[in-house]
């Protein structure tokens, strides 16, 4: 059974009668959740769900690296990733953090297609409101006529649940579109992530996934996994490709391997620091050279991130056929 059962909640914050979507037990996956005695809870398998910031904390407790009682005791996930520590800085500080994210972030465009218009294409086709699932939201929010619940395993404005990707707190069939950028590389089981992706998705419902292939550790011990172009394609083998390829290049690479090498010739903090900034810099032209790297199919056996944009179907890929869809340099 889950912590947490005496948590207050605010009933009309986290659950509508009258809503498109309702949560569902990630424990057993069997009922929807009920509010009893201010808490919520599972009809079937007696689960309580604690509720912290009048957000509900879904997350199966048993079998996922995040602790139920790590949000009651410490108010959960958060920190530089969602705004919460460049927020609080001030003067130089905030300003150097602003700077240092934006030519971190800084990319020349690679994909044929990014997220952004895949959802907004989606939404144009459809004649009803779509409904819309974003893993990992973060602070992205989209601005499309769909009903988009955002979950995340950490605090961030906007969010409609605390869920981790492995056991997914809605029922079969839920949703008509996921989003998982920058997502998989996060999680411990990715085909488990994915396999709860395809459970939640109506028949026909489409996802979008941007993960690393060549991008160093960027969040400590929670990262855990990168795909090659194949390999991301083999994960999402009971999907039909609508488009994929590279989502950042190999300059994007090329700047983050300056900054691994020429930051860690130094063990101070303040010097690393201060390097990394550096090399920052330095790395602008590197990215650059992606305007090139992007119109040359090789380039994909470099990339620093990949993205599959496919719709659901009932049969598996067979692995024959995924090893005849590689398009990189090697003959």
């Amino acid at each position: 059974m889950q912590t947490g059962c005496d948590m207050t909640i605010e009933s009309d914050a986290i659950y509508d009668e009258n809503h498109i979507l309702q949560f569902w037990c990630p424990v057993c996956h069997g009922s929807s959740l009920k509010i009893e005695e201010e808490t919520l809870h599972c009809p079937l398998c007696f689960a309580c769900f604690p509720v912290v910031r009048s957000i509900p904390i879904l997350i199966n407790d048993s079998k996922s690296v995040f602790a139920v009682s790590d949000y009651i005791d410490r108010g959960g996930y958060e920190g530089v990733a969602y705004g919460t520590q460049t927020d609080r800085q001030r003067g130089v500080r905030r300003l150097y953090r602003r700077m240092a994210q934006r030519l971190s972030e800084f990319a020349i465009p690679t994909s044929h297609v990014t997220a952004e218009a895949a959802l907004a294409a989606f939404c144009r086709d459809r004649s009803v409101r779509p409904r819309v699932l974003v893993l990992g939201a973060g602070n992205t929010r989209y601005d499309e006529p769909a009903e988009v619940i955002y979950t995340d395993v950490a605090f961030s404005p906007g969010i409609g649940a605390i869920a981790d990707g492995h056991d997914l707190p809605f029922d079969d069939g839920s949703f008509d579109f996921v989003l998982a950028v920058s997502v998989l590389e996060h999680v411990a089981d990715p085909p488990r992530v994915v396999s709860e992706i395809w459970r939640v998705l109506a028949p026909e419902g489409r996802v979008y996934a941007a993960t690393p292939f060549l991008q160093p550790v960027h969040m400590g011990a929670y990262d855990f996994t990168r795909f090659t172009p194949l390999g991301h394609r083999r994960l999402f083998r009971r999907f039909s490709e609508i488009d994929s390829g590279m989502a950042l290049g190999p300059g994007v690479v090329a700047g983050w391997s300056l900054r691994m090498v020429l930051a860690n010739l130094f063990p101070s903090r303040r010097w690393r620091a201060a390097t990394s900034f550096v090399c920052l810099l330095l790395s602008v032209p590197l990215k650059l050279l992606d305007f090139a790297t992007r119109r040359n199919p090789a380039s994909l056996d470099g990339a620093g991130g990949v993205y599959f944009y496919g719709t659901r179907q009932e049969v598996a890929l067979p692995d024959r056929e995924i090893i005849g869809l590689y398009r990189g340099g090697f003959s």
